[in-house]
């Protein structure tokens, strides 16, 4: 068993790879990094589809669970102590449901936002 994270993230997107590079700054151990815009990015490897993650961010824990939107982030953040408080604040049920409607939101406008050069 992997004891990394793998978080599927476009890595074109400025504003999703600024985020998920702050992560794996702060906790290096903790994170595979899985470019979904790499040429050779094959989600069926995975056991995901290509579809599925272009349209919400995904992790894959060490257990091999996968998670995704606002509880993919929820892990992530177990996995860095600082942000420990985080993941307790996400998993309020209000929080949560207002999170998950937050980050709808984000992934509806995601395909216009800037990308890399």
């Amino acid at each position: 068993m992997n004891s990394k994270t793998k978080i599927f993230v476009d890595g074109n997107c400025i504003v999703c790879d600024m985020e998920i590079s702050h992560y794996k700054r702060l906790q290096p151990e903790a994170f595979d990094i899985v470019d979904i815009s790499a040429p050779g990015f094959d989600a069926k490897a995975f056991g995901l589809t290509s579809e599925a993650v272009n349209k919400h961010v995904h992790v894959q824990t060490p257990s091999g669970e996968i998670k995704i939107g606002v509880d993919a982030f929820a892990h992530i953040w177990t996995r860095i102590p600082k942000y420990h408080w985080a993941d307790k604040l996400i998993r309020m049920p209000v929080i949560h449901g207002a999170a998950k409607v937050g980050y709808a939101s984000f992934a509806a406008i995601r395909p216009w936002l800037p990308k890399k050069a």
